[in-house]
């Protein structure tokens, strides 16, 4: 009966066999272009700021050697400069590039959904919809476009390693997967981890199967991404970020303050809380999913990212583990959603998947929407202290980059004002949030990165090495972000826009 009462364009919109790649691609694109609309002209996410803008910024200036080059994972920075080098702006660029990219991350989930594990057409677009929309995978899309790339390769990878499987094997076939999984190599070196470790659970239960010939093969296919990953993983460049998870010996290391640990067991115990942070929600769901759902590759996955979880190591954080099973659990949820279709109450007439259905539906709109239009400064309050304990991996809003959106003015006037007022003999010392907005205002030679340290420290060194002018771009004091709301007493301000103030060092005596 209820299908005789569908007509008119929504019944041929949902006949095309077009109509649900299309909704799987085009909802998560739209959506993602709200809070890029809201920010107007400025970045949305911490990293196209911090790291994004200033790695392409050099790289256009040639300050890039072949091994630093192939040791980033180059494949997104090389996409990026190609888009400036055709006229376009790098941060309208890198804005356009996000919205893109979640578009092509919803319609690589819909595809390994329905190639891979063959399911329908509905089911696949609403795992796409779920993989991309869930405020946890809106985070990922929040900054880590790198992360993104690499898993529109790896879902193409899982794709066409089920339809080989399936189908057959042809040279073409092995050339498209293991290009693929050179591609994920080339874009994140996270993503290639859990791929690499997903495939080698596959290689390990095909020969625990006795299935030797199909285990060496897909060791063939897999060897130029090993091979590929283990130079990038030795190129890797050293940055100050690294650090022992578990080394407080300095006190003025404020990366540790923000994202160490006291001991092992508190790195799990905050773990398990994070977990339940991201995923609680879900979880009734997530339970039923993972034990219904009999696809290796996805089991493999989250075993993959619990192993991990296990070893103590920020790069910036453990912690990204946990926001990575996001995709994995999709296909869990949805697939429970599914089975529910069982339970039925025939009086009242409706299952309790529809009750299921409702749930997720409301409970994502709700959340993540509160998460792309509230401000950083009145958040949602799933997202705020003391609800929120991971500030520093799910933000407030998406509403900001490495400042909040009412802040990126004033952190444009402070720099003018000192490109235009100081002498080009001065220094200007930068945490890792201003870095991005200094590199695209000032003088390239006059910006010294501190990362996440000690100003003041930072200063004195600067100054053993002959720099009389120095100067630090911070909020005012008691409005400061990362742990660090007041500037040391050497700094003094000498201008401020809003909340942004520029400081000269005053050297002790």
């Amino acid at each position: 009966m209820f299908k005789s009462k569908e007509s008119g364009w929504m019944h041929g919109l949902l006949a095309n066999r077009y109509a649900f790649p299309f909704l799987a691609f085009a909802v998560p694109l739209l959506l993602r272009a709200v809070p890029e609309v809201l920010m107007g002209s400025y970045a949305v996410g911490f990293d196209p700021i911090g790291y994004y803008v200033p790695t392409t910024l050099l790289w256009l200036r040639g300050d890039v050697t072949f091994l630093s080059f192939i040791g980033t994972a180059p494949l997104f920075y090389s996409i990026i400069i190609s888009l400036v080098s055709l006229g376009g702006s790098l941060v309208m660029v890198l804005k356009v590039v996000s919205v893109a990219f979640e578009g092509f991350l919803g319609l690589s989930i819909y595809g390994y959904a329905q190639k891979g594990l063959g399911w329908s057409p509905r089911k696949s677009t609403a795992t796409a919809l779920l993989g991309t929309l869930y405020f946890v995978a809106l985070r990922v899309s929040w900054d880590s476009l790198r992360n993104m790339l690499g898993l529109v390769f790896f879902f193409v990878a899982l794709t066409l390693f089920s339809v080989s499987e399936r189908d057959g094997y042809s040279r073409k076939r092995y050339a498209l997967l293991s290009l693929s999984m050179v591609a994920v190599v080339l874009s994140h070196q996270l993503v290639s981890v859990i791929m690499l470790g997903v495939f080698a659970f596959t290689i390990g239960y095909k020969l625990f199967r006795r299935e030797q010939t199909r285990a060496v093969r897909l060791i063939l296919v897999c060897l130029p991404a090993a091979l590929l990953f283990l130079a990038v993983f030795s190129l890797l460049p050293s940055v100050s970020e690294f650090r022992l998870i578990f080394s407080f010996s300095n006190a003025n290391d404020g990366w540790l303050a923000l994202f160490g640990f006291s001991s092992y067991p508190a790195m799990l115990l905050s773990e398990a809380g994070f977990f339940f942070y991201c995923f609680l929600p879900l979880l009734p769901f997530l339970l039923l999913g993972i034990w219904r759902l009999k696809n290796f590759q996805v089991r493999s996955w989250i075993v993959v990212s619990l192993i991990l979880l296990l070893v103590p190591m920020v790069s910036p954080s453990n912690l990204r583990w946990v926001i990575m099973l996001t995709y994995p659990l999709a296909f869990c949820a949805v697939e429970a959603l599914s089975r529910l279709k069982s339970v039925s109450w025939k009086r009242f007439g409706f299952t309790l998947r529809r009750i299921g259905i409702v749930y997720v539906v409301l409970m994502v709109s709700v959340l993540s929407l509160g998460f792309m239009l509230m401000s950083p400064e009145n958040p949602f309050h799933y997202f705020a202290e003391p609800v929120n304990g991971y500030i520093y991996q799910i933000p407030t809003s998406m509403l900001q980059n490495t400042v909040p959106k009412i802040d990126c003015g004033d952190t444009v006037n402070a720099l003018q004002w000192f490109r235009n007022n100081v002498d080009s003999s001065a220094v200007l010392l930068t945490h890792r949030a201003f870095y991005g907005w200094g590199m695209l205002t000032v003088n390239a030679s006059q910006i010294v990165l501190y990362e996440y340290d000690n100003p003041a420290s930072a200063a004195k060194t600067v100054a053993q090495q002959g720099h009389s002018k120095i100067y630090l771009i911070w909020w005012v004091n008691g409005q400061g972000w990362y742990g660090q709301p007041t500037v040391p007493s050497p700094f003094e301000e000498v201008y401020h826009s809003g909340e942004i103030a520029i400081y000269l060092y005053e050297a002790a005596s």
